[in-house]
């Protein structure tokens, strides 16, 4: 009796054995073939293959061999495909019951190996809606998708085009949380680690070269090695070394195309760019609605920058915080919170054969300082060789400026090119001119300084403008002489300006008021006011005195440029006060002088001889040897009426009309030679 129990207790264990054996085997065979027809069933865009697959419920697992997807959403190009395929894909920690009966496809982990996938160029830069359309068709298996880890390992990123097949990067990526509520819903995730190396990436314009990028959400943290930027066909370069970013907010520029970072650090980084016909704008691969940056840090960046009018080059260290950038990085709609740069080694070559070298600039939006230091105006061609490579007359300017601070500077103005500050302060400072006036001399409408500050480009509002003791040398080669240039000298020169103003408002003052001071070829003292106006049709008003001129040292200019020599001869002082108008200087001169002796020296000679008879006739009839201030001051006045030739420059308007008054503070001045 008991045998028979035991004998049927066995049975019965071996059949319910044999049929978990069997149901085993049978669910096996319908998970497979259910997985085989719902990826055929998918869609006819979407070809997913396959030489085996493997589906263990003991384990909770499904294998794929040599797993094959390809996307051709246009029926017409079959030729334009996506094409992924990885040698072995596996799924772990199914819940088969789930996917079964709810269609709810869970699991603890995807695993994705040695793949290859290719990108086609065509369908990335088609950009109808067609691809999307065919997305959002497509009949997943599943009505929910949760995969708590997903890996990509060891996998390549390729490009494809009619004429090859180009490497654009080595993958490895895991993905965590990785969620789809239904289907053609946008996937989303909770964590991602990125690692791309040998990435070689061609846009419309230009590649995208780097060595390694390591993205980590959990972290915050991105890490760039090697990257390279350039544009085909052109000279335009980017290189940089290594790039970190800390507290960068993957998950904010994935879900809401907002770059968020608290710290970004760069270093030694080389950037050329040529600006020509054909240049086009870099334009980022994607689109941003905000960038935030709490630090950004830019050390030894080696900057080149060339176009049609110049080119120039600098290394630059830069610190900025609170950054508020617009997405199409357009500077006047970008915020800062505070700007440190420090610029070394600047250099500027222009079309107009000058070259600028400046050893240092900083700027403290802090400090509200902006300073220049060690500031030099450097010909590209020598003085003489200038004029005949223009073919016309043309200043020769070399010049050196020791400092120039911009104290209390609007920071915030100058990122939408608005020079607002309270003061500029110009150290001292040397200017050397050279003109060859043999050269014809160009016939073009001249403007006046009003008009030639509001033609810049930036708008300008400074309170105070001041240059301090300063020199310029001014040297002409004349149009017939003795073959020798004259030289006029201004040293000793103080200069304020008070507003600085280029497009003024109604609420400004009436004028610019300069104050200026100096002293000619070294002697006496010469001192100005000049009232600029700021509102159209008003007069350029001028005032001041020239005083205590040892008159002799005025030979070096008008020995070898008026053929005059001053044999001797003291001014005690010459006023002006007058007004000019783009068409005419009208005013008057009040002088006083003693022991002055005048010789005309003979034109049409080599030599400096004495013209006897007009040198006799100036001194006797013409120029008194002395006019001092015992004599009526209606005998030491001369009218200033000068009429303005709108092709020389205002410093030839001014002293035109300074010499009219001289002349006609002389009976015979009519008769003194031009």
């Amino acid at each position: 009796m008991e045998s028979r129990k035991i004998r049927g207790a066995l049975k019965t264990t071996v059949l319910v054995c044999l049929l978990i054996v069997a149901g085993y085997f049978i669910l096996n065979a319908v998970i497979r073939e259910k997985i085989r027809r719902q990826f055929t069933a998918m869609s006819p865009f979407l070809a997913v293959e396959f030489s085996k697959v493997h589906a263990n419920i003991l384990s909770s697992s499904v294998s794929f061999d040599n797993l094959d997807i390809n996307f051709i959403p246009y029926k017409n190009q079959q030729q334009a495909k996506h094409h992924l395929h990885f040698p072995v894909v596996s799924m772990n920690g199914i819940s088969f019951l789930k996917f079964l009966f709810n269609k709810n496809l869970e699991a603890t982990e995807l695993l994705l190996a040695n793949g290859s996938i290719q990108l086609d160029s065509f369908l990335l830069d088609k950009k109808d809606s067609a691809q999307s359309k065919v997305l959002s068709e497509i009949k997943w298996p599943f009505k929910k998708f949760y995969v708590a880890n997903i890996a990509v390992e060891n996998s390549q990123v390729f490009l494809h085009s009619e004429k090859s097949d180009q490497q654009l990067a080595r993958a490895n990526a895991a993905i965590k949380g990785v969620s789809i509520n239904k289907p053609g819903e946008r996937p989303s995730f909770s964590d991602i680690v990125l690692h791309l190396s040998e990435v070689n990436y061609q846009m419309p314009g230009y590649k995208i070269q780097f060595s390694n990028l390591t993205v980590n959400s959990s972290l915050e943290l991105l890490e760039l090695d090697s990257l390279r930027v350039t544009a085909p066909g052109s000279q335009n370069k980017i290189n940089i070394p290594s790039i970190r970013m800390k507290g960068f907010a993957v998950m904010k520029l994935l879900n809401e195309k907002t770059f968020i970072a608290k710290n970004i650090d760069i270093n030694n980084s080389k950037i050329a760019l040529v600006k020509n016909a054909n240049s086009k704008t870099m334009v980022l691969p994607f689109d941003l609605e905000k960038i935030y940056i709490n630090n950004f840090q830019c050390h030894d960046l080696a900057l080149s920058y060339k176009d049609k009018t110049g080119e120039c080059r600098l290394i630059a260290d830069i610190s900025l915080s609170d950054i508020d950038a617009d997405p199409l990085f357009d500077i006047n709609k970008t915020k800062f919170g505070s700007i440190y740069s420090e610029i070394s080694d600047f250099h500027y070559s222009g079309n107009n054969y000058q070259n600028i070298a400046i050893k240092t600039i900083k700027a403290d939006s802090k400090k509200e300082l902006v300073q220049a230091t060690d500031i030099n105006i450097l010909p590209q061609v020598g003085k003489y060789e200038l004029g005949k490579t223009l073919g016309y007359q043309a200043d020769w300017l070399q010049a050196y400026i020791s400092k120039v601070d911009i104290v209390k500077a609007d920071f915030k103005k100058l990122a939408g090119q608005k020079l607002f500050a309270d003061k500029i302060k110009i150290g001292e400072s040397k200017a050397y001119i050279f003109r060859d006036r043999r050269l014809p001399r160009p016939q073009k409408t001249i403007l006046l300084p009003v008009d030639i500050i509001r033609t810049l480009p930036i708008d300008i509002r400074i309170k105070t403008c001041e240059l301090e003791t300063s020199a310029v040398e001014y040297e002409e080669y004349p149009r017939s002489g003795y073959g020798k240039t004259g030289v006029l000298k201004i040293e000793k020169i103080n200069l304020s300006c008070s507003p600085l103003i280029n497009h003024p408002t109604g609420s400004d003052p009436a004028y610019m008021t300069m104050n200026v001071d100096g002293s000619i070829m070294g002697s006496g003292t010469t001192h100005g006011v000049v009232m600029m106006p700021l509102q159209k049709n008003k007069p350029y008003c001028i005032k001041g005195a020239i005083e205590r001129l040892e008159l002799t040292k005025l030979n070096s200019s008008s020995e070898n440029l008026g053929k005059i020599r001053i044999k001797s001869g003291f001014l005690d002082f010459l006023s002006f006060d007058f007004t000019m108008t783009e068409q005419r200087s009208t005013g008057k001169i009040i002088g006083a002088y003693h022991h002055l002796i005048i010789q005309q020296l003979k034109k049409h000679t080599d030599e400096k001889n004495v013209a006897d008879f007009a040198s006799f006739a100036l001194r006797h009839a013409i120029i008194p040897p002395n006019k001092d201030a015992s004599l009526p001051e209606r005998k030491r006045t001369g009218k200033v009426d000068y009429q303005r030739d709108p092709s020389r420059m205002v410093s030839y308007y001014f002293l035109q009309s300074l010499l009219m008054g001289v002349k006609k503070s002389f009976t015979l001045g009519f008769l003194l030679p031009k």
